[in-house]
């Protein structure tokens, strides 16, 4: 079930990513609701993904707007999601801390979705945001959370910062 995402010219193998992500969720999360499964399978590829990209990041810098990148988003949109999805169910008495990193995860997620307006991605954005308002019931109106989202003015490169931002965090924990 793990398998090395490539890494040509420089570029994490997108393309391969993408079906991965997609072949972890189908056998692990839609069809079987094997949670366990799912998340090893999906944060394999996650820590490749935030190994690849703060590397990426610390050489090259913050990458320019271009399709590479946003084709890379809307993979790790995916990704961040239902790993963070796969990791909410396999905690039976989530602390503070735990909802915060699911909130986190889920709102990074989203903010990914750069084409949000495209209905595939507006259904992955409607359950990312009946995912949050799990955990954020205070969050009561219907749909702001999309509403936020979907009003996002943030550019390519301010969500690749965000994104950055948030990968950071998982090599520092990993560091320690």
């Amino acid at each position: 079930m793990f398998t090395q995402v490539e890494i040509n010219n420089g570029l994490l193998n997108v393309a391969q990513l993408h079906e991965k992500v997609d072949e972890i969720i189908f056998d692990y999360i839609d069809t079987s609701k094997n949670w366990g499964k799912g998340y090893k399978g999906l944060n394999n590829l996650f820590q490749q993904t935030v190994q690849f990209y703060v590397k990426y990041v610390d050489e090259n810098g913050n990458p320019k707007s271009n399709l590479y990148w946003t084709l890379f988003l809307d993979v790790v949109g995916r990704l961040v999601y239902f790993r963070t999805l796969a990791e909410k169910h396999l905690t039976d008495l989530p602390t503070n801390e735990n909802v915060d990193n699911f909130i986190k995860g889920y709102v990074v997620a989203a903010a990914c979705l750069q084409n949000a307006n495209t209905n595939q991605e507006h259904e992955l954005l409607d359950e990312i945001n009946e995912s949050f308002k799990e955990l954020h019931p205070s969050n009561s109106e219907k749909g702001i959370f999309n509403h936020s989202i979907l009003e996002n003015t943030n550019s390519l490169e301010e969500v690749l910062l965000e994104f950055y931002n948030y990968c950071s965090t998982f090599t520092k924990v990993n560091q320690s």
